[in-house]
């Protein structure tokens, strides 16, 4: 059968309709699709690659502060805490429990002869002086006795002395009190002070508290309870040797030292 032109003309554009179709749908939309898919990432990119200078920037600032912090702790470490050998006025946490109980008693001497160099800055009488408590001889208490560790998350001495009594002129007494701020190596606090008397020949009367945050991190294991003592140089054998333990920062009476 013979066609005639306009029949071959409509199966042309019918069979071309066709292939179009598929090539749009099959082809040319999910390529778009995807196509734009790309863009949209691209652009996420773009996005993110702009915020990475501020957030370099936000680093750097943080990086920045959290030097100078370390900066100024560290500044106070070096003033404001013992430190580390009791022939150097503070204590060492890493030597075993039966050389602590000794060295704990001389420590309390090293910040007892500290506390009253203190007592007579400003140039009052002391009437009445505090005395810092003596450390358990128990080497299983010892550290958690008089260095409230664990108890506290790392080592640290806090004696809560009482009463002090001064006598001088006011500003003497003024002077003396705020001196305690400065006092080397201890954080130590005087407040509630109370004046009597008739200037210039005053009497004060102050509360004194002394904190000492203990250097180093290294600290003895604990003794087993119901082992004998070896002696102040060392531990039976076996004992084990220092173990890390959370960094802190890290000398006589009145009447004894």
């Amino acid at each position: 059968m013979k066609l005639s032109p306009l029949t071959i003309f409509i199966l042309g554009a019918s069979l071309s309709f066709i292939f179009i179709t598929y090539a749009v749908f099959q082809h040319f939309m999910p390529n778009r699709a995807e196509a734009d898919n790309f863009e949209k990432y691209a652009d996420s990119l773009r996005t993110e690659a702009e915020k990475m200078p501020r957030a370099r920037q936000r680093v750097a600032l943080a990086t920045k502060m959290v030097n100078d912090i370390a900066g100024q702790w560290q500044q106070v470490v070096a003033a404001k805490t013992p430190l580390i050998g009791v022939r150097n006025g503070g204590i060492d946490l890493a030597v075993n429990r039966w050389q602590l109980t000794k060295d704990a008693r001389d420590y309390r001497n090293n910040v007892q002869r500290a506390i009253n160099r203190q007592l007579h800055v400003g140039g009052v009488k002391v009437i009445t002086g505090p005395e810092v408590p003596m450390p358990s001889d128990s080497a299983q208490s010892v550290l958690e006795g008089y260095f409230n560790y664990p108890a506290i998350s790392f080592p640290v001495a806090i004696f809560n002395l009482g009463t002090v009594t001064v006598r001088g002129t006011f500003d003497q007494i003024s002077n003396h009190v705020k001196a305690w701020s400065f006092m080397p190596h201890y954080l130590a606090v005087a407040d509630g002070l109370r004046l009597t008397g008739t200037s210039p020949n005053l009497t004060g009367t102050y509360n004194l508290s002394v904190v000492a945050f203990i250097r180093g991190d290294k600290i003895y294991p604990p003794v087993p309870e119901g082992t004998a003592a070896a002696g102040a140089g060392g531990g039976p054998t076996g004992g084990g040797g220092p173990i890390n333990a959370p960094t802190a920062v890290g000398a006589g009476g009145v009447g004894r030292g």
